[in-house]
């Protein structure tokens, strides 16, 4: 990425104000800055080169907030918790964060970023933008379930557009299905990605 030593400074910046919420070190936040600009740049890595900028606990915790996306090369298998986190696994770069974080290092919001994103995906621009804020509702809740996205759209004005919604959120990386769990109901469950929710708190 151009100006390489700047969006690192502006990257850690962005780690910085999540501080108070991780509980991280300095030098931590840091090299979550740096392997942040890595996967902005290349959108993958794979697990030995993370591990050489982060660390294992650093990868762990860049997965736990949904920073990144393990995969195993010939895996037709896509949610985030299909793959395993170990050497052999190649580590990709949450779209939705990457939208997010490209439009806060460009001046832009969380929600712009969103948006973007779901514009890329073939939505219109006024679709975009309320998915964009169904998708931070949800992101303020760990775990959600189908029932959540359809109320959540209804709020928004999006009401009929149900299951495109989460077609449209699983592909932007804003959720992901919970392998093998559902309420009693049958009603699937969803991870969500915590480090929107997290960039949303601090007001990025």
């Amino acid at each position: 990425m151009a100006g390489g030593e700047s969006t690192l400074r502006r990257l850690e910046r962005i780690w910085g104000a999540l501080a108070s919420g991780l509980r991280l070190a300095e030098e931590d936040l840091s090299k979550l800055a740096r392997l942040t600009r890595e996967l902005l740049a290349r959108r993958v890595l794979s697990y030995e080169e993370a591990r050489a900028i982060a660390g294992d606990d650093l990868i762990l915790l860049a997965h736990e907030l949904g920073l990144i996306v393990p995969y195993t090369p010939g895996s037709r298998c896509m949610e985030w918790d299909a793959n395993p986190l170990a050497p052999r696994a190649r580590l990709e770069l949450n779209p939705a964060v990457g939208a997010v974080l490209k439009s806060i290092l460009l001046g832009g919001s969380v929600l712009e970023g969103l948006a973007s994103s779901m514009e890329e995906l073939g939505l219109d621009e006024d679709v975009a933008l309320r998915l964009a804020e169904v998708a931070l509702d949800l992101a303020g809740e760990r775990v959600v379930s189908g029932s959540d996205v359809a109320s959540s759209c209804k709020v928004h004005g999006l009401s009929g557009f149900e299951s495109q919604a989460i077609a449209v959120l699983k592909a932007a990386g804003v959720i992901s299905p919970l392998l093998s769990s559902s309420w009693p109901s049958g009603d699937v469950r969803y991870r969500t990605c915590a480090l929107l929710a997290l960039l949303t708190r601090v007001g990025l």
